[in-house]
């Protein structure tokens, strides 16, 4: 039972820390014995920042807060003095400790290796997509994506590294990337804190058909500072209604004066992010207006099915430099194939039996589309970017056009290779369709 007088004294014993004060308090329940994937119960409460000294008021706010959550069962009280230091107690005993995210606590959860988004530099982003908790602890449960998350920062790193290698960045003059059916956008937040490390200017805009997740990445870039002021270009009144959050402005406007001030290096290396309700098809006729360029990178993360396909066509007609693609749910090939005889497959059994027959048209979906970038001018790579015990749905398509700036010349993909495999296999796979052939 929790007492008055304890609270009291707790208080007491807390207040030194918070003197000058804190960005946010956090109350949470501590965790069940056995419980595996704790659903994390807690209650934050904004400061007034860090090295801003409280007044008696917010002192009073936040204790009052703190007792009413401890009553309530969330006993572990955190108080996150800044990015690296946090005041950490147990309401119902103990007294405050004060932890510091020093380098030595920093190696230990990024498990003894150097890793792309460190607890102390990215902490805001590892908090946006929920991997950190608010107090700025990982659990053990967000441990082993906080581990994924980086291995996929490290599998882009060559794309984007070849890219600013091939064309200087700038502020006028953006990495443009172009997220297409974003869901939720986590790549495109991770690349872009990736990016912000490195000094890279970006410039990304995300689509999708979904306006709530539309909304959560817009509400995202802006708890990150990374919401982008407007447009670098000027967009039409038919653009607009395609990107209802694209605001006409001249090309002298934020990004230019940017530029044209040198005292604005950190901020024109602030990567700014979009996110609009469109399709993959109004994408494809506004990108160029709603990132103030032709896109250098597509990226397109789990787009279900032949949403992929519309992805990799879009960016082999535009020329695209590079893709980055995670294909999902690969349903198409697998309806052609059922509906054929199964003495014309290489093996019968391939056809005859569903789960083989899948698993068949999965890998013959993702082996025609590295065909096809190939033909179409696209160095490609395959690689496996979660370990295929965690997901079916592991492969990274990587790919690079060897002539990242020339003009598209379709009367140079050899497709016709291709699509008298098809028809000797039976299918005719919708992102070959796309591209005429």
């Amino acid at each position: 039972m929790l007492r008055e007088s304890n609270l009291q004294r707790l208080e007491r014993a807390v207040t030194p820390h918070l003197r000058r004060g804190w960005t946010r308090a956090v109350f949470s329940a501590p965790q069940s014995e056995g419980q595996r994937e704790p659903q994390r119960e807690e209650q934050v409460v904004a400061g007034p920042g860090s090295d801003v000294a409280p007044s008696a008021e917010q002192l009073a706010a936040v204790f009052a807060a703190a007792r009413e959550a401890a009553r309530a069962g969330l006993v572990k009280h955190t108080y996150v003095l800044d990015e690296r230091r946090r005041v950490q107690v147990d309401a119902r005993h103990g007294r405050p400790a004060l932890r510091t995210l020093d380098e030595a606590a920093a190696r230990k959860v990024m498990g003894g290796k150097d890793r792309t988004l460190r607890p102390d530099t990215s902490g805001a982003l590892l908090r946006a997509i929920g991997i950190m908790n608010a107090d700025g602890s990982i659990s053990a449960s967000h441990a082993r994506k906080y581990k994924q998350v980086n291995h996929l920062a490290e599998l882009c790193r060559p794309t984007w590294e070849r890219l600013t290698a091939a064309r200087p960045r700038s502020a006028a003059e953006p990495l443009r990337v172009l997220d297409l059916a974003c869901g939720n956008a986590y790549l495109s937040f991770v690349l872009a804190e990736v990016l912000r490390q490195e000094g890279v200017p970006l410039r990304l805009h995300g689509v999708d058909v979904r306006e709530d997740v539309v909304a959560r990445s817009r509400e995202r870039a802006a708890t990150l500072g990374m919401a982008d002021p407007g447009p670098i270009a000027v967009v039409t009144a038919d653009l607009a209604a395609s990107f209802p959050d694209a605001d006409p402005v001249a090309a002298t406007g934020p990004a230019a004066s940017a530029s044209a001030d040198p005292a604005s290096t950190s901020a024109a290396s602030t990567p700014r992010l979009s996110f609009a309700r469109a399709s993959i098809a109004e994408a494809e006729a506004s990108a160029a207006a709603a990132l103030g360029g032709p896109p250098d990178l597509v990226l397109a993360l789990h787009a279900c099915d032949t949403a992929t396909d519309e992805a990799l066509a879009l960016a082999i007609r535009l020329g695209v430099p590079a893709v980055l693609s995670v294909p999902c749910c690969q349903h198409e090939l697998a309806a052609q194939l059922a509906k054929q005889d199964p003495a014309h497959a290489p093996v019968p059994a391939m056809l005859a039996h569903g789960l083989l027959r899948g698993s068949y048209a999965d890998l013959l979906t993702d082996s025609l589309r590295v065909e096809i970038l190939a033909a179409c001018g696209y160095e490609v790579a395959v690689v496996e970017f979660v370990s295929s015990e965690h997901t079916a749905k592991n492969l990274l398509l990587r790919a690079h056009r060897r002539h990242p700036y020339a003009p598209v010349d379709p009367g140079r993909w050899r497709l016709a290779p291709i699509q008298a495999r098809c028809a000797q296999l039976g299918v005719s796979p919708d992102l070959l369709r796309r591209l005429g052939a």
